[in-house]
């Protein structure tokens, strides 16, 4: 049995934050219902690359059933209400107050099933100066820090996947589990929110305790770690690059004496510790680029695999979908949909002794008829709803 089977999910989502942490349930058995309008969800029409379907699509939406509904109409909210009764998890990633003004808030779905657990997934909160402000990855990221912690020290950079939807997506889900767990202890369901700045502003770390407690402004590093050296990746003498990660005194005198044969670095005062090593980073820096151009980039890694020293390839996309490691762990499959199978990874989430749950991308509105028939709608209501543009 899979470990969400049995729990049925309503999803009125958009974008990618609600349709990534229904996702991630579907993923592990849920039954999810994803609610779109008439028209589909707005990441169906970004492009056609997917035989005509667009990447987001196929990365966001597997697994799930689609039902379009008005919910504008009367009747589209009867509709909803009469799935909610019978769901565990209503989730939505509307703006603040949108769920409220279409009748399908947590209040209104309570009055149909008093143990629903219901998640709301915004840019900023349901509340604040900042509340109705409309919210993408981008903006997040440079609302939260990243884009200015990101890059060199000449230009800054955002992160090149959509880092603050997935994190929101995450945070929502384990707030889903976590009230589901005490559902199952104590009958209660219950409201819950996220905001996608909340969860990235979470995701900092460690970092705002440089400024909380030194009063400094993280520096843009480039491809360098900025609070360990030597981290990051360097280019090796055939012009391919590798990864390597010091993290202890140890490590650092195992590179110097096994690795690089540079004992002179661990004589010199500027490099004494990692935090004088941060200050000298530049002069340190140098010196291992000059190092490492010595040696091709297998030697570099035997050498430091040898010395146990945590280090890796820099691949390419393309090395990473054909890596040695996926292949051998099956770690991507083939979709079933309307266009013909399609590529995507699977759960990372491994169950022993179960298969993962990776069956079907749905087309627009496909389950319309299958879950309006179980809820008592016949063909000809089915028709007339149709006619009607309440799905």
């Amino acid at each position: 049995m899979t470990p969400l089977a049995g729990i049925k999910v309503l999803a009125v989502e958009i974008g990618a934050a609600g349709p990534w942490c229904s996702r991630l349930l579907a993923d592990m058995g849920a039954e999810v219902v994803k609610i779109e309008p008439l028209e589909g969800d707005l990441t169906r029409n970004w492009d056609s690359v997917c035989n005509g379907l667009s990447a987001a699509h196929v990365f966001l939406n597997r697994n799930k059933k689609s039902l379009t509904l008005n919910l504008k109409s009367d009747e589209g909210r009867e509709i909803f209400l009469r799935l909610a009764a019978e769901a565990d998890v209503v989730l939505e990633n509307f703006k603040p107050g949108v769920v409220a003004r279409l009748g399908v808030d947590y209040a209104a779905v309570r009055a149909v099933k008093a143990d629903i657990v219901y998640g709301h997934i915004s840019g900023f909160g349901q509340d604040g100066p900042y509340r109705d402000e409309k919210a993408y990855d981008m903006i997040i990221q440079g609302e939260a820090g990243y884009i200015l912690m990101t890059g060199s020290a000449e230009a800054p950079a955002k992160i090149p996947i959509s880092i603050c939807d997935e994190s929101a997506g995450f945070y929502a889900a384990l707030g889903i589990l976590g009230l589901l767990n005490r559902r199952n202890r104590s009958g209660e369901g219950g409201e819950f929110e996220v905001s996608m700045l909340e969860c990235a502003a979470t995701m900092l770390g460690y970092v705002p305790h440089f400024l909380w407690h030194r009063g400094e402004e993280p520096p843009r590093t480039g491809m360098r770690h900025g609070l360990l050296t030597p981290y990051g990746p360097y280019k090796a003498g055939d012009d391919l690059w590798f990864s390597i990660a010091v993290l202890s005194q140890a490590a650092w005198r195992k590179l110097c004496e096994e690795v690089i044969e540079a004992p002179e670095l661990l004589a010199d005062a500027r490099y004494e510790d990692n935090e004088t090593r941060i200050t000298n980073r530049a002069s340190l820096e140098g010196r291992l680029v000059e190092l490492f151009m010595a040696r091709p980039k297998a030697e570099w890694l035997a050498r430091l695999r040898a010395a146990g020293i945590p280090c890796g390839g820099v691949n390419t996309l393309g090395e990473v979908l054909d890596h040695p490691q996926l292949r051998a762990r099956g770690a991507i499959g083939e979709l079933s949909s309307s266009v013909g199978p399609l590529k995507e990874f699977l759960s990372p989430i491994r169950v022993t002794g179960e298969a993962p749950v990776f069956d079907h991308l749905p087309d627009l509105g496909e389950h319309c008829d299958e879950i309006l028939q179980k809820l008592g709608y016949d063909a000809a209501a089915r028709a007339r709803l149709k006619d009607d543009g309440v799905v």
